[in-house]
This record gives C-alpha cells, sequence and structure tokens, in this order.
C-alpha cells in the first residue's frame, strides 16, 4: 500500500478522523500535492504525521490542534514552502523543532503549543521575517532563546511553561552547571587555536577542582539534612503538594507571615519580597476590583508584579484556601494571567500576579488610552481569551468555570496580547469549597439569565458572558451603555433588534476604519449563538476557539482541497 499524508494506527489516513474503524477520503490521492489548505482540528485523529507531507509544495494552512498526534514532527514538512499558518497545538508531539523550519520564508503562524517537544529552540525561526504569531509555551524546551531576528521581538509568554529555558526574553540569564555565566573562545587563526587549547586545558583542571570541592560539600550537606531533618510526622505536617513555601525567620513572632511561591516563579530571597510586600501603600495602587485592591509592586532589579489585596470580607479559611490556591498555581496558558504566589500577612492575604504594562480591555477600550485598537487588534483579543477560557474548561482538571468574564478581567501586555484574569476566585472567595454558588459572583450586563435566575455557573454562563465581551469589541461600548439603556435593553437586547431589522451598520465601532464587512458578521453571528437564552444551544469554548481560527483569523474556504483560489 502507498504511504499516504497521515499515517494512523495502522491505517492509511488521508482522510477525516477514523470513526468505527473507518476511513473515507478527504484529500484525493490524484492531484493532492494541489491541496492549499487541511484544517482538521479537534478531530480526535491520532498516529502521526508522514514525510510525506513535504509533497504538498502548495499547501498555505495546516490545522491539526486539538488532536491525539504524536511521535516527532518531520523535517520534511519545511518543504511545504508555501505554508502561512501552522497549528499543531495540543497534541502529543516529541522531538525537536524541524531543523529547517526556516525555509518556511512564508509563514506568518507558528502555534506548537501544549505539546511533549523538548531539546533547543533553533535559531532559524529568526528567519521567519513575517512571523507575526509564535507560540512554543507549555513544552520541554530547554537552553538558551535565541536572539536573532525576529525571535528577538517576541516577549515571555511566547515561551512560558518550558522551566529549563533561559535568556533575554525570559529573563533568566544562561548559567553553566556551576553557577557561572557561558564563555566559549572563539578561534580565528592557528595562534587562537592555540590558545583556546591552553584555555581549555587550564579550564578542565579548574573544573575538575571545582567538582572535587562540590563533591565534598555535597556529602557534608547530606550528612547535616540526615542530622537536622524532620520526622516523618513533621514532614507529613508542613507539605504543600508541588508547593515551595517559603516563611519568614521571624513569623512566630509577627504571627505566622507566610509566603508561598508556585514552582519557582519568584525568584527573589523571601525577606525581599516580603519586605516589598509589607511597604506597598495608596501610591502603589493600580486599580481594584471585585475582590480587593491591586498594587504594583517593583523589585530591587526593577522586575514588577501585580499584588491583589484581597478584602477581608472573603477570606476563606487558610488551609482550604492554600489548598485552592495551589491548583491556581500550577495552570500555565500564554491567555491567562500567571498566579506567582501567596502571601499570608498577619492583616491581610496578598495574591501575586505578573505584571500586564497595558491593563485591561476596559480601560483601553473605553477611557483615554493612547493604545488605539484597530479592528485586527480586536480580532486577536477575541481570540487569545477565547483561548484562554477554553483551557479552563477543556484542560484543567478539575475544569475551572470563570464566573466573572468581562473586559476588565482581560488584561494585555506590551504586544496586545490578551490574559485572562481572576479565573477561579469567584468560587475561592465565594463559595467555601461547594460546587454549585447560591451567590451571583458576576458583573451585570454580563451575566447569563439562568446564572442570575438560579445562581448555578456554569461552562456555558461564562460562554455568554464571552459573547457580550465579543459585542462590547464590535460596537465600542460597555453592555450597560447608557444608548442601551435608554431603548430599556442592553447589548444583547440591542444585538438581537439590530439583527432582525438588518441594520449591522450602525453596530461597528466606527473608529474600526480597516474592518471588513464578512469578520464583523462572523464575531456578530458567533456573539449570537454565544448569547443565545437557552444555554444548551449555546457553543462550547472550544467550538468558538475554532471557528475564530477558521472563519476570522486564517479564513479557508472549502474545507480542505483548494487549486484555485490564493489565501492563507
Amino acid at each position: 500500500m502507498t504511504q499516504g499524508i497521515f499515517s494512523v494506527t495502522g491505517n492509511i489516513l488521508i482522510s477525516s478522523p477514523i470513526v468505527d474503524g473507518l476511513v473515507s477520503p478527504v484529500i484525493p490521492r490524484k492531484n493532492s500535492e494541489f491541496a492549499r489548505c487541511i484544517n482538521l482540528p479537534y478531530m480526535q485523529l491520532g498516529g502521526i504525521i508522514s514525510p510525506s507531507i513535504g509533497k504538498l509544495s502548495r499547501l498555505r494552512r495546516l490545522a491539526l490542534h486539538q488532536n491525539g498526534l504524536h511521535d516527532i514532527i518531520p523535517n520534511e514538512i519545511t518543504n511545504c514552502t508555501e505554508l502561512r499558518a501552522l497549528y499543531l497545538r495540543a497534541n502529543y508531539f516529541q522531538g525537536g523543532i524541524p531543523p529547517d523550519i526556516g525555509n518556511l520564508l512564508h509563514l506568518k503562524i507558528l502555534d506548537l503549543s501544549s505539546n511533549s517537544l523538548k531539546g533547543a529552540i533553533p535559531s532559524s525561526i529568526g528567519q521567519l521575517t513575517h512571523l507575526q504569531l509564535l507560540n512554543l509555551s507549555t513544552n520541554f524546551f530547554s537552553g538558551e532563546i535565541p536572539d536573532e531576528g525576529v525571535l528577538g521581538a517576541f516577549g515571555k509568554n511566547v515561551f512560558i511553561g518550558n522551566l529549563d529555558l533561559c535568556g533575554r526574553q525570559v529573563k533568566k540569564p544562561c548559567h553553566t552547571t556551576l553557577g557561572f555565566p557561558v564563555v566559549l573562545p572563539h578561534a580565528e587563526n592557528d595562534e587562537s587555536e592555540v590558545t583556546t587549547k591552553r584555555i581549555s586545558h587550564y579550564v578542565k583542571w579548574v573544573l575538575i577542582g571545582a567538582i572535587s570541592t562540590m563533591g565534598i560539600a555535597l556529602a557534608l550537606v547530606l550528612l547535616l539534612l540526615w542530622i537536622c531533618l524532620p520526622s516523618k510526622k513533621e514532614r507529613t505536617a508542613r507539605q504543600y503538594t508541588e508547593v515551595n513555601k517559603q516563611v519568614n525567620p521571624e513569623s512566630s513572632t509577627k504571627g505566622g507571615t507566610i509566603l508561598i511561591t508556585f514552582h519557582g516563579d519568584l525568584p527573589y530571597p523571601s525577606s525581599e519580597i516580603i519586605e516589598k510586600l509589607e511597604s506597598l501603600d495608596e501610591e502603589d495602587v493600580v486599580g481594584s476590583g471585585g475582590f480587593g485592591t491591586v498594587y504594583r509592586m517593583v523589585m530591587n532589579d526593577c522586575g514588577t508584579f501585580a499584588v491583589k489585596r484581597l478584602d477581608r470580607g472573603r477570606e476563606g479559611s487558610d488551609q482550604g484556601f492554600e489548598r485552592e490556591l495551589e491548583i491556581l498555581g500550577s495552570i500555565k496558558h500564554i491567555n491567562l494571567v500567571n498566579l506567582r504566589g501567596y502571601c499570608r500577612l498577619p492583616s491581610t492575604k496578598l495574591l501575586i500576579y505578573d505584571y500586564l504594562a497595558l491593563g485591561s480591555l476596559d480601560c483601553l477600550l473605553h477611557g483615554n488610552s493612547e493604545h488605539f485598537m484597530n479592528w485586527h487588534t480586536r480580532l486577536k483579543i477575541a481570540l487569545g481569551s477565547a483561548r484562554g477560557l477554553a483551557y479552563l474548561h477543556h484542560d484543567c482538571s478539575p475544569k475551572i468555570v470563570h464566573r466573572d468574564v468581562k473586559s476588565s478581567n482581560i488584561l494585555l501586555d506590551e504586544n496586545m496580547e490578551p490574559h485572562v484574569s481572576d479565573f477561579g476566585l469567584a468560587k475561592l472567595l465565594v463559595d467555601d469549597d461547594s460546587h454549585v454558588t447560591t451567590v451571583v459572583a458576576g458583573t451585570f450586563g454580563y451575566l447569563a439569565p439562568e446564572y442570575l435566575q438560579s445562581g448555578r455557573a456554569t461552562e456555558k454562563s461564562d460562554v455568554y458572558s464571552f459573547g457580550v465581551l465579543l459585542l462590547e469589541l464590535v460596537t465600542g461600548k460597555r453592555p450597560t451603555d447608557p444608548s442601551f439603556l435608554k431603548r430599556g435593553q442592553n447589548v444583547v437586547g440591542w444585538m438581537n433588534t439590530v439583527q432582525k431589522e438588518n441594520r449591522f451598520k450602525e453596530v461597528l465601532d466606527k473608529r474600526c476604519t480597516d474592518a471588513d464587512w464578512e469578520s464583523v458578521e462572523v464575531i456578530i453571528e458567533l456573539a449570537a449563538r454565544c448569547t443565545d437564552a437557552n444555554a444548551d444551544d449555546r457553543p462550547m469554548m472550544n467550538e468558538v476557539v475554532q471557528l475564530l481560527e477558521q472563519e476570522v483569523m486564517s479564513p479557508c474556504s472549502s474545507g480542505l482541497y483548494e487549486s484555485q483560489i490564493n489565501h492563507y
């Protein structure tokens, strides 16, 4: 049997997913090299990508995200030199990034996140001068991130979840195992080669001496640990699974100040962090929300973090509260605000987050910000926010319902990349460990009707709130804008009226002069589905992401096989 494009568990897959062991052809064998677009996300595909993928020399879009594909990404994929968009997110790929990835000179979107890829990030990615979106997060990459070309333009969120990476982009210096920066001599002639050999000989003996010293020191440390370690009972009482607890040396006299950092996400001495936290005052306030006041905390090396001081009335019991925070601290995604730590002071509780420089979507959209958001940027924000919520709903265990999706809980970094904030806090601070709350935690205008009536928060109530957020991006108006309220409506009711009367020209924010009506109509229709009065008729968030990716960000008409239409 001839080799197909995809090989799946003993079958030749040139088609849609296997259903009951059957395969129905989608990509014709004849003239398959003319295929321009392959869209097979969320299709429960299993198996590998065959090297035969390289035969599709005219392929412009390959979307295989959210499947069960495994093994390596074949280097032959770099023969598809017309590729504009490559989505392989959320599979089980192993190995490294294809070394010849730099051959894809037209590539605009490269998403390899949420796999098991490892090794170094190839510097050839820097050659992709058209690259607009890069996502390598949540893998096992290691080593220094190259700074060449476009790689130098991306921030740390592109690489989040790869704990062994270092470099300027992630603000983590690269060191040898001995603790000093790597410096390699550069030979340019015979004389320098001799010098290099002498240096290498010298370094060898230095390393031998250092390793010997470290071995002796390690033996002494192990001996001291054996003597000083607490009993098993004491260790069990102190343990927090996968959480690094740092206790103030004066906690016994100060009433028990405790600092907890998640997965080493706060690379500062505990004394410095606690000192900075205790010195926060009104001058450091940058905002306030439903759960407390937010402060800006600047460390001695100018590292900046956001600190949320929880309202006294919302604090739960310490033990259950900290267990829930442990779960929230383990969640890492490029479109979620990273919870880095927690501090319990004698008088209050503080949550430590990444600081997002541009603030909230609400402020940028409705305030006097100098950062104008065109239509393309709003679509980017919609897609990123949807991805963050979909991760909470479908990839977290247990799943997390946000309960307060709104524009002020969408924070933006310097690249206008959205990050969903305050996820998990509504349940944590309102529920007291119950699965279904009878206290509505949310913001008027964004709340689903069934949530208002019953107090039961579900994924579908988050979907409703996201639909309102889409309408806010389209109109540039808050859901409770006076222009809606004077008609006795909110933005959802107004939009339904506009749809019935076919008055779409009134909808779009007049500042979005770059918008195309095709994408505007797609967003409005999606918002209408998300805000359907019947929760069962609303899509799931992973469906929302799929539609935004396929129909808005990089549309591919007529499915998988195209030979006449040129787009990506």
